[in-house]
């Protein structure tokens, strides 16, 4: 289309592209874009006014104006006439409710005027003159999250096309387009304004579970908050958990979030296999089985996790069912650190008979209320096998050496569109790309527990499964 420039820093008109020569304003077309237009958008504020302005005129405050036109005396009286809306004002907005609503519709409007304007700009206007609008907005520690829709003639690529002048005339740091995966004319629009893991975001986050009583794995497990300052937690039953990433870039430190969410569910069983011994040391009390670097060991426990698979699939086919569900049996928290050192041990023997193993679990376990979660550096496929790492449905990529490293662990061609955890700053520890099912990778930062934590959790875990020791599953 063809824009008119636009007057005092107002929009340009959108113009019909097929006309011989630039079309010219008319009296109604010029009141609906100097004078309709920004009466609407400005539509709160003078609903306001005309309320403020229509109560003075029934007199409605006609005892405050009076009291201080007779102390300002006769050339008071126009002073004394605007008092009684100014105090009601100030009597509205030293209420806490009626300033909370108040402040909130201030800054819906003020938000809508700003979004319009960016479209405008933007060249995001359709021939029509329409433009894609906010359905709905969210405050989040980092900006604004926005449900937008876009008019007919448009599509949420066009608006992704020119997010940068978008956050350009918003003078924000950056915005983010990603297309509703239910219908195609809605998009969810992220303002990011700040950066909530800099400055007093950049300290270790607590825990929301660390001082909790008894909890259950079929809730939400928190996992961290993404780089919109949402928290973002994760339903583990029915889904396996892989982490990766180079050395020190807190790996361990997410196994030891679902660790402790095991541990305050005293019906939870966690079988974990560590070759370094150190990492899992401080969950040992509330494990019920453990293996060390010993790969006999390792599989003949992998072994029996495939048996009380297979037991769980019996009672499940004697009730003519084909899958448990949270709260009917136990979940079992197979948790491995170090993944590589079995799955690609020097006995390649025993590495493939492991592997079998695993990927058996992985496969079937997930109806039997059985939970991988994996922790390695580069999962590709001489290290852990495809077919094992594909079953994986979560997957966080902390920071990584390379965008190869990244998309072994996020999947093919995700660095290409744009999500590469090689390009995380290697100073900000606990930070990684999360991809689970349903959406595309964020970025987010993890919960930390330091060991004094970790002691209290196990401490309370070990003392819960004390008082459930006589309970068992049917």
């Amino acid at each position: 289309g063809v824009q008119a420039p636009g007057r005092v820093g107002l929009p340009p008109v959108m113009q019909r592209p097929d006309l011989p020569v630039r079309a010219r304003l008319t009296v109604g077309s010029a009141l609906l874009l100097w004078v309709v237009r920004p009466s609407w958008l400005w539509r709160r504020e003078l609903a306001g006014l005309a309320l403020l302005a229509a109560l003075a005129a029934a007199g409605w405050f006609g005892g405050p104006g009076a009291v201080l036109g007779a102390w300002l005396g006769a050339g008071g009286r126009w002073l004394g006439a605007a008092a009684g809306p100014c105090l009601a004002v100030v009597a509205a907005w030293a209420v806490p409710w009626s300033r909370r609503r108040v402040a909130r519709s201030w800054r819906r409007a003020r938000l809508r005027r700003h979004w319009d304007r960016a479209m405008r700009f933007a060249d995001l206007t359709t021939v029509n003159d329409r433009i894609p609008r906010i359905r709905r907005e969210r405050w989040v520690p980092a900006g604004e999250r926005l449900l937008v829709r876009v008019p007919r003639g448009a599509t949420v690529d066009d608006l992704d096309a020119e997010r940068e002048r978008v956050a350009a005339v918003l003078q924000v740091r950056e915005v983010r387009v990603d297309r509703d995966i239910d219908r195609a004319d809605l998009a969810h629009v992220d303002i990011v304004r700040e950066d909530p893991f800099a400055g007093s975001g950049a300290g270790p986050l607590r825990w929301p579970w660390a001082s909790g009583a008894q909890r259950s794995l079929g809730d939400p497990v928190p996992l961290g908050i993404d780089d919109m300052g949402d928290r973002v937690a994760a339903r583990l039953p029915g889904k396996h958990f892989l982490v990766g990433g180079e050395p020190e870039s807190g790996k361990s430190v997410v196994l030891s979030l679902l660790l402790a969410a095991a541990a305050l569910d005293p019906h939870a069983q966690v079988w974990g296999w560590d070759a370094k011994l150190v990492e899992l040391a401080l969950w040992r009390p509330i494990m019920t089985r453990f293996a060390d670097y010993d790969m006999d060991a390792a599989i003949t426990q992998q072994e029996d996790l495939v048996r009380e698979m297979n037991a769980r699939y019996a009672v499940l086919e004697r009730a003519g069912r084909r899958a448990l569900r949270p709260g009917e049996a136990p979940v079992i928290l197979a948790v491995t650190d170090e993944l590589r050192f079995y799955t690609a041990n020097l006995d390649r023997k025993a590495a493939r008979h492991f592997n079998a193993l695993g990927l058996d679990v992985a496969a079937r376990g997930r109806a039997s209320l059985i939970v991988q979660a994996s922790a390695t550096q580069k999962p590709a496929g001489d290290v852990v096998p495809t077919g094992w790492r594909d079953l994986m449905a979560l997957r966080w990529a902390m920071r990584c050496t390379t965008r190869d490293a990244s998309d072994t662990i996020l999947g093919a061609g995700m660095a290409t569109a744009g999500y590469d955890a090689s390009e995380i700053d290697i100073r900000t520890r606990g930070v990684g790309l999360l991809y689970a099912e349903g959406g595309m990778p964020r970025r987010v930062r993890s919960y930390y527990l330091d060991d004094n934590e970790i002691r209290s959790i196990v401490a309370r875990g070990a003392a819960l499964r004390r008082l459930v020791a006589g309970d068992r599953w049917v």
